[in-house]
Formats: structure tokens, C-alpha cells, sequence
């Protein structure tokens, strides 16, 4: 019966556009709407109402720091960019758990901690990602802060340089999960990979018509449970980067799903960058399950979205640059 509702409910694999009807749209909205029904009523069996006020209570914080939340294996090559990047644009701290990386990562992890404060795990075993991040709200479920959560070759991105902190602040107290859409960034046709920054070696993207998964702010003291590398099953309003209410995770490949608003926010995610990269991942295997590694090179025929030229990414070079000759100075 679950296969045959997927089929059903559900388009294929490398339909990632809009089909423009009506009536699948009310049907996702009515399948959306069911779905975030029933999890409002798995909170409240599995918390109670007592336990639900007292986390809504703290939840009403508004001036919160934001710490960015990911799982790490042998990232070497792109991580000092990644940190720099993030401590850039106004991130305040970083919690990484290291799923036994071999390379330098620590190393670099090292460095940057003596600038911002980063929360370092080693973390071995297989398929450790939901259990990482369940660690993690654990841990800091009293410190009532928004934590982001995304991997190394995803970038925050403020649109218009919106100042994120000012726009953490804007919603509503309620609000315990904030849902931001990707953008996709192709692979500029490289095969090998490039010397230099990530964000310069790729400026090339998907349109806004390319529907596209998403990634999510939390306050922990709000959530229930970690439920997969999107999405957090949360006691509170979900909304998307732009306010509008969210009753569930929107589905991408879901009949009737729609592009997301990117009126504030976005996630570039450098999905594919070269080739050579594609397939180093794809030998590191999937830290959600280990066994069923989901990364092949039809996936990356259907990511590979080189439509559009990042006009702004000078920008961010410059304020990476401009803080690692910060970092310099304050060493010497």
C-alpha cells in the first residue's frame, strides 16, 4: 500500500519543476495540512501539555545567538572557506561533530577557534547524522539560541545582504523552526577540481523555478525530536524564509509543489561542484544511513543547474578576504 500511495502522491525522481495545476496544489496543501495535524498530536502524547508550556515559555526569547550545526567527514579541502565564509557574515558560533575524519580538519577547526567559539565532537560510528543532531539539541536545549543547521558545501546567503540577526528577530515568538530553500549551483563544467574558493570556482545556479529542498533554523528548546537532515519535529508555528505558515517539511517531489519564496534568505548549496569532487563523495557514503547512499551521477545530471551567473559573489569574496587579514593581524 506505501508504494502504491507513493506512486501515486509522489512524481518522479528528476521532476523537479512545477506542473502548474490547480488541483494537485490543493491536494499538497490538504496532504501538508494532515501531516502537520498529526505531528501536533505526537507532541503533545509524547510531551504532555505541562512540558509543551514550559518549552513555549523559553521558546519567547526573541535576541538569540546563532550557532550553525553540521556533521563533518574529510572536508579538508573546503572547510577553512566554509568557516570563513559563515564567521563573515555574522554567525556567532559553530558546533561540529566529526564523523572520523583522517585529513585536517581538526586542524582547522583549531584555528578558527581561536576567533569564534566552536563546540568540536569526534563522533565515529556509521549513519551518525540524526544521532549528532539530536546530541546537539540536547546540549544546548537550555541555551536558547537558533541553530542552523547545513553541511560544509552549503552557504548561508542573506538576500539584498539582509542582516540575518535583524531578520531572526523579526518573527513572531512563536515561531520554532524557520524553513530556508536551496539553490542549487551547478558544476561550471568542471572535471577536476579547481584551485581556489568554492564560491568563485562555481557562480553559476539554478532559476527560481527549480523546486528545491530546504534546510532549517530551530530554537532547540522547541524541539522534539530530530527527525531527519531537513526537517525537526518541533512543538510551535513552522514558516517558511518569508513568514508564510508551514504546517510540514514541503515535500519536493510531492504532486503539486511549488518553488519557495527567497525573499530574505537562501542556501547555496554547491551540490555537484567538479566531477573528481562527485565522486569522492559518493565514496564517502551517506552519514544518514551508510547502507543506502543515495548519491549516483543521475543526481548530479539532475543538479547540475548552470543557469544563472551569481553576479554578487565578489562580494563575499571580499568579505572572506578582509577577515582573514583581520585574523592575520590579530596573530601577529
Amino acid at each position: 500500500m506505501k508504494k502504491i500511495l507513493k506512486k501515486i502522491l509522489f512524481k518522479k525522481n528528476d521532476d523537479r519543476n512545477s506542473d502548474k495545476s490547480l488541483i494537485k496544489l490543493a491536494l499538497n496543501k490538504l496532504l501538508s495540512t494532515v501531516m502537520g495535524i498529526v505531528l501536533i498530536f505526537q507532541n503533545y502524547l509524547d510531551w504532555r501539555p505541562k512540558r509543551i508550556y514550559q518549552a513555549k515559555k523559553s521558546g519567547k526569547i526573541i535576541d538569540r545567538k546563532l550557532y550553525i550545526l553540521a556533521i563533518i567527514k574529510n572536508e579538508g579541502n573546503y572547510l577553512d572557506e566554509w568557516i570563513y565564509y559563515h564567521r563573515a557574515i555574522g554567525v556567532d558560533g559553530f558546533i561540529i561533530y566529526d564523523n572520523e575524519s583522517t585529513d585536517n580538519s581538526k586542524a582547522i577547526i583549531d584555528k578558527h577557534s581561536q576567533f569564534i567559539d566552536i563546540d568540536y565532537h569526534f563522533f565515529p560510528g556509521k549513519s551518525k547524522q540524526i544521532e549528532a543532531y539530536q546530541d546537539a539539541i540536547e546540549k544546548y536545549r537550555e541555551k536558547q539560541i537558533w541553530i542552523l543547521t547545513i553541511d560544509v558545501d552549503e552557504f548561508l546567503r542573506p538576500i539584498n545582504d539582509t542582516d540575518i540577526k535583524t531578520w531572526l528577530q523579526s518573527f513572531p515568538k512563536k515561531v520554532s523552526q524557520i524553513l530556508v530553500p536551496w539553490t542549487i549551483y551547478g558544476s561550471a563544467n568542471h572535471v577536476s577540481r579547481p584551485a581556489g574558493l568554492v564560491i568563485e570556482n562555481y557562480p553559476y545556479h539554478s532559476n527560481d523555478q527549480f523546486i528545491t529542498e530546504y534546510k532549517s533554523f530551530v530554537k532547540p528548546e522547541l524541539v522534539r525530536k530530530a527527525f531527519m537532515g531537513h526537517f525537526y519535529k518541533t512543538i510551535g508555528k513552522i514558516v517558511s524564509e518569508s513568514g508564510k505558515k508551514l504546517w510540514y517539511y514541503p515535500y519536493v517531489l510531492l504532486v503539486g509543489s511549488r518553488p519557495s519564496s527567497k525573499n530574505f534568505m537562501t542556501i547555496n548549496h554547491y551540490y555537484c561542484k567538479s566531477v573528481e569532487d562527485f565522486e569522492e563523495k559518493i565514496k564517502r557514503g551517506d552519514v544518514f544511513d551508510y547502507e543506502k547512499n543515495l548519491r549516483n551521477f543521475n543526481e548530479f545530471k539532475i543538479q547540475d543547474k548552470n543557469d544563472i551567473l551569481d553576479v554578487d559573489v565578489s562580494h563575499y569574496i571580499d568579505k572572506i578576504t578582509n577577515l582573514k587579514n583581520s585574523d592575520a593581524m590579530t596573530k601577529s
